[in-house]
């Protein structure tokens, strides 16, 4: 009796620490979908919730810790097959394992996810066997089983997709904190604003019917997969920050900002007179003898020199070796009556960003990517630069992206960024003109200014600042 007794406290109350663990699994995937909620908080020293949410993660230890627990303290089942026990301890080191890697590598969060449903699969495994075998008898595993189902639902109900996209409110971030301009000073707190996007779970109709601001939408047959999308903001943010560090740098004196180098060709239409002489990643530098440095200038010549049927005579630099007077025939534009001359390729601006300062970026779990803090960025560092307070005294916040020639491009999400931002007290936020309607219509108490270039960011500061 003394040995069922102490084998019986002893997976009791490993259960417990299983329970525990399981608890915690789905508290943080929730807390991770509703992680915006706090985001108005910020110390005295101006550190914002969207830092703290990188120390926050560290919580998720917690979950294998609870489960290592649980494994080792039902090793001390006397009456327990050795076999069930090693299995019980293997679970207890790997889980051990587990809670450190997360502490010591705190963004590796495919390696870990990996890692804790393996834990979890050896967690209701081992559940299972010692409930069937409980007694010194097999039984049917009913309480392991019962949990099991109910674990599963929760997990669906905040897993699983449902084919539909939600777009919810963010936070905002200092690119004040954020961006370090090598000899520059940190300026007053200039605010971009993140909404959030991502596949829709069944919980988020629940969140919609208690919080404001979520949209759905379906997505698409032919949307990318995950992976895909994630390297493309990824990369579309280490663009905005180029971008405005070029831009910043150039009003700031410092550099020649964004030079112009040519017409990089994105695609060539199949089918099309430029298929089989002209490639995608060529990039244009010169036209019937004359040099391209700019997509307008290749325009206005197709439009004002080249007729339909026209030959023309492309010099391109293709994988760094430049070729001279490649025979590119062209057809009438089928979108203007055949008034106009076409090759059958798209194109974008190749340009080189001058930018003669180093620059130093924090890294944000929260904040994966997108282009969208491309304004304020470039007003922060701006502000690093010169050295006298740029916005007045005022607390700025914004969105919106940085394009070559200093315009502001339109972002998405603009009624969950306004509102996001009306949460923080700031005294303006900057948005692109056709996004100014929306933002006044989800946040009617809000400061909206509507701009469509940076010099107009900086003549409204300069005018209406403290």
């Amino acid at each position: 009796m003394r040995h069922n007794g102490y084998r019986d406290r002893g997976i009791s109350a490993g259960t417990g620490y299983y329970y525990a663990g399981m608890a915690g699994a789905i508290a943080v995937i929730a807390a991770a979908q509703l992680i915006w909620l706090p985001a108005p908080l910020e110390t005295a020293g101006g550190m914002q919730w969207i830092e703290m949410i990188d120390w926050l993660l560290l919580t998720i230890a917690f979950i294998p810790l609870m489960w290592g627990i649980g494994a080792y303290v039902r090793t001390r089942a006397k009456e327990s097959p050795r076999w069930l026990n090693a299995l019980r301890m293997l679970l207890a080191v790997l889980a051990f394992g587990t809670a450190c890697y997360i502490v010591i590598a705190p963004g590796r969060f495919l390696e870990q996810i990996v890692l804790l449903v393996i834990l979890c699969i050896l967690q209701l495994t081992e559940m299972i066997v010692s409930e069937t075998r409980e007694g010194g008898r097999h039984r049917v595993p009913r309480r392991s089983i019962a949990v099991l189902l109910a674990f599963a639902m929760l997990l669906a109900v905040l897993l699983w997709p449902t084919g539909y996209r939600v777009t919810y409110p963010g936070m905002t971030v200092n690119m004040q904190r954020y961006a370090h301009v090598e000899g520059g000073e940190e300026g007053s707190v200039v605010d971009g604003v993140l909404v959030f996007e991502r596949p829709a779970v069944a919980a988020d109709w629940l969140y919609a019917k208690l919080f404001p601001l979520y949209r759905f939408e379906r997505i698409p047959d032919n949307e990318p997969p995950l992976t895909e999308t994630f390297a493309e903001v990824v990369a579309m943010k280490r663009s905005a920050n180029d971008v405005a560090a070029a831009i910043a740098m150039e009003k700031a004196g410092i550099g020649k900002g964004v030079v112009p180098e040519g017409v990089r060709i994105v695609a060539v239409t199949k089918g099309s007179p430029a298929e089989g002489r002209l490639r995608a990643g060529d990039v244009i530098v010169g036209l019937d003898g004359k040099p391209v440095q700019r997509m307008e200038e290749l325009a206005a010549y197709m439009l004002e020199a080249v007729k339909p049927g026209q030959i023309v005579y492309i010099d391109v630099v293709r994988s760094g070796t430049r070729e001279e007077a490649i025979e590119v025939p062209t057809v009438e534009a089928v979108d203007d009556g055949g008034k106009r001359a076409v090759m059958g390729i798209s194109i974008e601006p190749d340009v080189r960003l001058d930018k003669p300062r180093e620059m130093t970026y924090e890294s944000y779990i929260a904040h994966l990517g997108g282009p969208s803090h491309g304004a304020m960025l470039t007003l922060a560092i701006y502000e690093q630069l010169t050295g006298d307070s740029v916005s007045q005294g005022l607390r700025v916040a914004g969105t919106g992206t940085i394009e070559y020639d200093g315009s502001i491009g339109m972002v998405g999400g603009i009624p969950q960024k306004a509102y996001a931002v009306s949460r923080t007290g700031a005294d303006v936020f900057f948005v692109p003109s056709a996004g100014a309607e929306a933002a006044r219509n989800a946040a009617p108490d809000l400061n909206v200014v509507a701009v469509d270039t940076f010099d107009e960011v900086l003549d409204w500061l300069e005018q209406y600042g403290k």
